[in-house]
């Protein structure tokens, strides 16, 4: 290959590892976070806020 697409052909070959770290990564987190606990108990709220009506002009 010439040596302009050599570069390509790099630069092509560390996006697709960029890309398939990035999955790996979110996959990992994922499961982590669905696999631990939470911690503190999450406050759930019993009635949603109240909304202001308003009116544009």
């Amino acid at each position: 290959m010439r040596p302009d697409h050599q570069e390509f052909a790099d630069g092509v070959k560390l996006a697709a590892i960029a890309a398939i770290s990035a999955v790996l990564t979110a996959t990992v987190v994922i499961g982590a976070g669905r696999t631990l606990p939470p911690r503190g108990g999450a406050a759930v709220a019993a009635e949603p806020p109240a909304l202001t009506r308003v009116s544009l002009r």
